[in-house]
Order: C-alpha cells, then structure tokens, then sequence
C-alpha cells in the first residue's frame, strides 16, 4: 500500500487506482479523513441489472473521493420516520423517485491515513426494510470522536436489489450479495487507510440488523467480520423474509407491459424498462397505507452458482453451520410505533383500521403471504383479542396497538 501526502486533501492508493478524499471535523473538534462515493462493484446497470455484484473497474487518473456517491434508486412515497432529504432527489410523473442504479459506493472515514495505524473497524449496514436508505444516513460526525475506521455502503433495495425469480434467471438476494461484496473490497483494501483487516465489527439497525445475522449465515461472507452487532432486527423477523417472489416479479412485470410466459423472457424484458418505473411499482404491492412495509426482501435461492444462502436461516442455525463468532442483538421497548407512527394520530385511520382489522391485519402485521386464506381471520381475532382484550381501536388505546 502506498500513501500520497498533499498538504491540502489526503489521498490513498488502492488496487482501482488513487483516491482524493476530503478531511471532516468531528462532533468534539477532532479532525479526521472522509473517502466518500468509492465504487466498490460495476454499475448494477443494462445487461447487469439484477444480476450478482461484478468487481470494480480500475481508473485512470484520480478519483474525486469528496463526496458521497448516489443513493440507490428507491420510492419516497415512505412513512413520515423514513423522511430524508439528500443531494439526489428526483421527481417523476405519479411516484416520487430518488437515487440512482449506479449507486454501489462505499464510505471510508479515517483518523489517520498516512502511515498503517492498524485501528479497529467499525462498518454500519443502514437499514430502511430492504425498501430505503443509504450509507450517508448514518453519518461520521459523531463516532469519529474516536480513534477508529468507520465504514458505511449502499446497496440495492426494492425490487432493484431483492427481485426473484425463485429459479437460476434472477436468484434473488442482489442486495445481500452487494454487502458481501463491499465486505469482500473492505478486506482488501481496508490497511491503506489505517485500518484493522483483522479486527472488524459488523453492526446496524433493522434492515441492516437482520443482514449482520444473514451474513453470519451466508458462506459467502465468511471471514469478513470479527464480530457484530444487530440492532432492531434478525433474520428471523417476519418482514425480512419475502414470499411468493416469482409471483411478485410476474405482478410487477405484468404492470410494466412485459411477458410473463417465462422468466427468461420477462426478465430480458424488465432490463429494458427504465429503472424508475420499475421503482414506481413498489406503491402496489401495499395492502394498506405503507403496509407491508417490505414487500421485496431475503429470499432462499432455489436455484443460482453463488447462492447468498440456499437454506432457511433456522436450518443454517441448527446444523451448526452459522459463523461462531461474538454477537450482541437487541430490540427497543416498543417498537411496534414502527410503523404505528403512520396512523396513530389520525382519528379518521383508527376508525378505518377499527373498522377493517380483519382485512388489514394481514398486511399490517406480515402474514399475508404465511396464513392460508381461509384462516386470515380468525388469526386476526386471536391477535386482537390477546392485546386489545375487547377494546376498540382508539386514541385511548394507542399503547395497547403499539404492543
């Protein structure tokens, strides 16, 4: 590895060629290096849409590392909690868009860079249901008070990122397999800004949660962490793992104008759609309001040469086969404002909710796709009379929704 001093920015050398970074100043004063906006894979865009992460190209010349890159496309019409503003909002007809699909960019915050410091690494997967975010959401300001490598990516979310043909076509997992290949690159590159190949914790929350634990659990991310950290979320909550995923993607390419007669053919034909519509489809697969909030997610590959994971995660778990390594989880006293937050204050959407609970229960609480239809009901009716114990649904009742 070999470092470059300038007297104004700093800059590293790495195997795609040499970035020009910017220096921060953290919370407390200190001053530190930022590497922001590194592509980390190829644009997951064209041919490659939908398809496993593909190393990066090299570059010629210097890489403004200055700023964050792009976020990965996604659909703002999102609960009030996931409200964010960033540089690359964009606005198209009915649905509001932001982002790009050349998003795949990785951020690197450093104490020091010109001389191996070997310090710990801390990388943050951000979270948003596998629907939302970015990176740059969780900021460096703060955590770069100390002595440290700080680390935060993109990755692909929607059904950009966890589209699934439940066969070899498109596998799934695209999301998933863009951390792993951020984790890969981090381990590659990570000594030529001072940091820890060796000792690197794994954390986030929700979305980001449950993927620290998928990647316990994949193969494919074996060895690229030491220890982690799952915030709000596991692999085995009911909103990260989607069902029905070849008949989502037929739904989805059926609005889009495209063949459903294979997948093949339907899939060569979402490639050709612009990224946005496909993105503005997400508002139909809401059963109510924003509900489920995670209609594209983790799905077990049934088919494909580099499976993230091709078993449930309890099966994983059982056989001994997850990686043995530390592991902190933790939840938050209720949390179920997530996504009560939407309509708690609304009077006229209790009333709805009042009303409706057999039919938006499913939704609401992600059993639609687990609960046999003629049974959706009388789950509904067990899972009110538990907590609501023969209260309505009301401003006065608002803990007992929350619970």
């Amino acid at each position: 590895v070999k470092y470059i001093v300038l007297e104004s920015l700093p800059q590293v050398l790495i195997e795609q060629g040499i970035l020009q970074g910017t220096y921060l100043t953290s919370t407390n004063g200190r001053k530190f290096a930022a590497f922001q906006g590194v592509p980390y894979a190829q644009p997951p865009t064209g041919k490659f849409r939908f398809k496993d992460p593909a190393p990066p190209n090299p570059w010629v010349g210097i890489w403004n590392a200055s700023e964050p890159g792009s976020v990965c496309l996604q659909n703002m019409e999102i609960p009030t909690y996931f409200k964010y503003t960033n540089d690359h909002y964009t606005s198209h007809i009915q649905t509001p868009i932001a982002g790009d699909e050349d998003c795949l960019f990785i951020n690197i915050y450093t104490s020091k860079v010109y001389f191996p410091m070997n310090f710990i690494m801390k990388i943050f997967i951000h979270g948003g249901c596998f629907m939302h975010g970015h990176g740059s959401w969780y900021g460096p300001r703060h955590i770069m008070d100390r002595d440290l490598v700080y680390v935060t990516f993109n990755y692909r979310v929607g059904p950009l990122g966890f589209l699934s043909t439940e066969d070899e076509v498109v596998p799934g997992n695209m999301g998933l397999k863009d951390q792993s290949a951020a984790l890969h690159w981090i381990q590659k590159n990570i000594a030529a800004f001072g940091g820890n190949p060796n000792s690197v914790t794994l954390a986030g929350n929700s979305a980001g949660a449950a993927s620290v634990h998928f990647h316990y659990l994949s193969p494919m991310s074996k060895g690229t962490f030491h220890r982690g950290m799952s915030l709000s979320g596991s692999a085995f909550c009911p909103w990260v793992q989607m069902e029905e995923g070849k008949a989502k993607a037929e739904q989805l390419a059926a609005a889009l104008g495209c063949t459903t007669k294979t997948t093949k053919e339907m899939v060569k034909c979402l490639r050709k759609r612009p990224a946005y519509k496909i993105t503005q489809q997400i508002k139909n697969f809401k059963g109510w309001l924003h509900s489920p909030f995670s209609p594209f997610g983790f799905i077990v590959e049934k088919a494909g040469i580099s499976p993230f994971l091709n078993k449930l995660p309890k099966d994983v778990i059982l056989n001994g086969e997850a990686q043995n390594i530390p592991w902190i989880a933790s939840v938050t006293t209720e949390e179920g404002l997530y996504p009560v937050a939407d309509f708690i204050t609304k009077k006229n959407l209790l009333q709805e909710l009042e009303d409706r609970f057999q039919e938006i229960a499913p939704y609401l609480l992600h059993y639609n796709y687990t609960v046999v239809k003629d049974k959706k009901k009388e789950v509904a009716d067990k899972i009110r009379s538990f907590y609501l114990k023969g209260k309505p649904i009301s401003p006065e009742t608002v803990k007992e929704i929350i619970q």
